[in-house]
């Protein structure tokens, strides 16, 4: 198990890793980076999501994002699986800064406990 989870990690410190931009390079390299708009949790339609109707279904598990956040995967309950999995992309932007890393974790880790 332990072995498991440690690979889980790895896989993360390596994504995190290749995606961070490090300031500072940008006068020496000739490829230019994204916007940083690209980063940001968007809608389809362009506008940022109403953080209120996100977060409804999250606040009635208490510290089911601090979980997730925190990589602590074995703290994450069912009830947390199922309503952070089938958030629109955009909610999950706004609550996670790298949404497809939190969302490819969390998918994994709630595979491997069982909870979907």
């Amino acid at each position: 198990m332990q072995r498991m989870w440690a690979t889980i990690v790895l896989a993360l410190i390596v994504v995190l890793s290749i995606s961070i931009q490090t300031k500072g390079n940008e006068k020496g390299s000739d490829i230019a980076g994204p916007p940083l708009s690209a980063l940001a949790p968007q809608s389809e339609n362009g506008l940022l999501p109403n953080p209120t109707s996100c977060l409804a279904d999250v606040k009635t598990i208490p510290n089911c994002v601090k979980a997730v956040k925190r990589f602590k995967l074995k703290n994450v309950t069912k009830k947390c699986c199922v309503i952070l999995l089938y958030l629109p992309e955009d909610c999950f932007g706004y609550l996670f800064p790298i949404r497809w890393i939190y969302r490819i974790l969390l998918k994994i880790a709630c595979k491997i406990l069982g909870h979907i």
